[in-house]
């Protein structure tokens, strides 16, 4: 879990270096992940079929709630962007970053959520570009809201609010 003193770091940097900051949401995040092991689990109510009260479900993907769902997540998320050269944080697991000649991004993972930071928009594109080929993903543009905590940006830097 991505700490808070991270965002706010984060946002200092962004604010200082004049970064652009923004948000991507991986779709159906916790069905991107095959079960490694069997598990069963009661009908839904309001999905019963007539004269199958009795059956179990086999779940063949993770489910959000699910005790190991995170975990598995967070795993396949992991190989997939150390294999695009990227690396941890090495005081924060949640946050990586990859800087070339040609750019430097820095991301931020919250569970389906990602915030990416960059001085232009070439190497955000890129990732962009990257995760939607690996994962179904939904672009949210420039940041506005993480975490139910509004974000204005300013000619200052960027501004919080959590009313």
């Amino acid at each position: 879990m991505v700490r808070i003193i991270s965002i706010r770091v984060l946002f200092v940097l962004a604010s200082i270096y004049k970064l652009y900051v923004h948000q991507i949401n991986v779709k159906t995040t916790f069905l991107n992940e095959d079960l490694k092991e069997k598990m069963y689990m009661k009908q839904t109510k309001g999905f019963i079929l007539p004269r199958n009260e009795k059956k179990i479900c086999k779940s063949v993907k993770f489910l959000y709630g699910l005790k190991k769902a995170m975990k598995q997540w967070h795993e396949k998320f992991d190989k997939s962007i150390i294999l695009n050269d990227f690396h941890h944080n090495s005081v924060n697991k949640c946050i990586y970053s990859q800087f070339t000649k040609d750019f430097g991004v820095i991301i931020w993972l919250y569970v389906e959520y990602m915030l990416m930071f960059n001085i232009d928009m070439i190497g955000i594109i890129e990732i962009k570009r990257y995760f939607n080929f690996i994962f179904k993903m939904k672009d949210l543009g420039e940041v506005d809201t993480i975490l139910g905590i509004k974000v204005k940006k300013h000619i200052s830097g960027y501004a919080f609010n959590q009313s």
